[in-house]
């Protein structure tokens, strides 16, 4: 069944913080102290603000978002993930810190973008299957979300 994922994968502590800022998010663990937020219909609208900033190829990027995540990445890394089944072109993936981008946005010609900012995030070689595979149940498919 095709799914689509988009979410943004941090540190447990940061996703905290970006759940307070934004009532609409909702976190889910992850192994490795990994936290994830899907980026909901509802969430991508409350967080659109108009800007001139980049999309950075995304699909389903809000207009003005990098500016909000750049503002998060202060702190701690920060990512934002896509993947469309049903277009591998569209798998990509970004990492911010200290307010700005630092990897990515990466796509399949790159290698693995999720694996890739995965591992900027922390995991091993050895944790990151586990972490993936964690990441997956929260996708999209034509019947609503999974996961959460």
């Amino acid at each position: 069944m095709p799914y689509e994922l988009n979410a943004l994968i941090a540190a447990e502590e940061l996703i905290a913080v970006v759940t307070a800022e934004v009532p609409l998010a909702r976190s889910a663990p992850l192994p490795h102290g990994l936290a994830l937020v899907p980026m909901t219909d509802e969430l991508h609208d409350a967080l659109q603000h108009p800007s001139n900033a980049p999309d950075f190829g995304f699909k389903r990027f809000p207009s003005g978002f990098a500016l909000r995540i750049a503002g998060w990445s202060k702190s701690a890394p920060i990512a934002y993930v896509e993947a469309d089944d049903e277009h591998p072109a569209g798998r990509r993936a970004a990492l911010w810190y200290d307010g700005r981008p630092t990897l990515g946005p990466l796509a399949p010609a790159d290698g693995t973008p999720l694996a890739d900012v995965l591992r900027a995030l922390g995991t091993t070689d050895a944790t990151t299957p586990a972490v993936t595979a964690a990441v997956d149940a929260y996708r999209r498919t034509p019947a609503g979300p999974a996961g959460a």
